[in-house]
């Protein structure tokens, strides 16, 4: 274990920490546990909503998809910056204006029976189970690299700082514990890519050449076809992250943290800019 990552790592929590409890001491109401009481603008927002999306599964699902299959595998992160404009152009304003946090309520509130909403109740819970689960395989997977203690204890690391950030800070915590991560990933992926580039002349034609004679896939690495053989398979993992996005409970609740929908629709509008830049990167 180095000095510089537990003490660099020991900093994050620690400032991380400390914005929870000044979220702490201004939540005083309901309004400001759930939804930070409509306060963020809208580059708040969209840097929170990016926290949200640029998460552990995410960032190191990505990189993994493309270093184990090439360009099919930067298929995910075109399917996760689309996702952002359906949000933006179906969503994001009808949500506002209906005075729901999710699809489950919009469905609920025009089709107002039990079992409308047991299977909106029901989905949204999987959804998050499903969702929380490959965040806390990810997290864990990170802890234990970068400390080199078990993986159940870095799960459970992971899972307790959550706890508190959102049980004592509330909305207001998280999304400012969001925008910090947002910053720290987009500076991570930028310095990161200056480096790679600077180790190879900074050329991007020569970096490609050298990626395809360093993999067993050679030239076909950057093109399709290496994981999705079948054109049925590409379009239909497509549909799912564009379609996906929308069914997402904790980033559709974001649209709450603004004033209207006006604000809503340039926090997505900032979320799609950073999100393009960094999985560009």
């Amino acid at each position: 274990m180095s000095i510089v990552t537990i003490s660099f790592f020991l900093g994050i929590v620690g400032l991380t920490l400390f914005v929870t409890y000044l979220a702490a001491k201004k939540t005083s109401s309901a309004s400001d546990f759930y939804t930070a009481g409509g306060g963020l603008k809208g580059w708040q927002n969209g840097l929170a909503i990016s926290g949200d999306y640029l998460s552990a599964a995410a960032f190191l699902g990505v990189s993994g998809a493309i270093a184990l299959s090439g360009f099919d595998g930067f298929f995910f992160s075109v399917g996760y910056v689309v996702a952002n404009l359906v949000v933006l152009y179906i969503i994001a304003e009808p949500l506002r204006n209906l005075g729901r946090y999710t699809l489950a309520d919009m469905i609920t509130a025009r089709f107002n029976e039990k079992r409308v909403r047991a299977a909106a109740a029901l989905s949204t819970i999987t959804i998050v189970i499903l969702y929380m689960i490959a965040q806390l395989v990810g997290a864990g997977a990170l802890i234990q690299l970068l400390f080199g203690i078990d993986y159940w204890i870095g799960v459970l690391i992971v899972g307790i700082m959550m706890t508190v950030y959102v049980l004592f800070g509330g909305m207001g915590a998280t999304s400012w514990v969001q925008i910090i991560k947002a910053c720290l990933l987009l500076f991570g992926t930028g310095l990161m890519s200056f480096l790679v580039l600077c180790h190879f002349d900074y050329s991007i034609i020569n970096m490609f050449d050298k990626v395809s004679q360093a993999t067993e896939h050679g030239d076909n690495f950057l093109n399709s076809g290496v994981k999705y053989t079948n054109g049925f398979d590409s379009i239909s993992m497509l549909i799912a992250l564009v379609l996906g996005t929308g069914g997402l409970p904790h980033i559709l609740m974001r649209f709450f943290t603004v004033k209207d929908a006006r604000t809503a629709r340039t926090s997505i509008s900032w979320t799609t800019w950073i999100t393009s830049i960094f999985f560009t990167l």
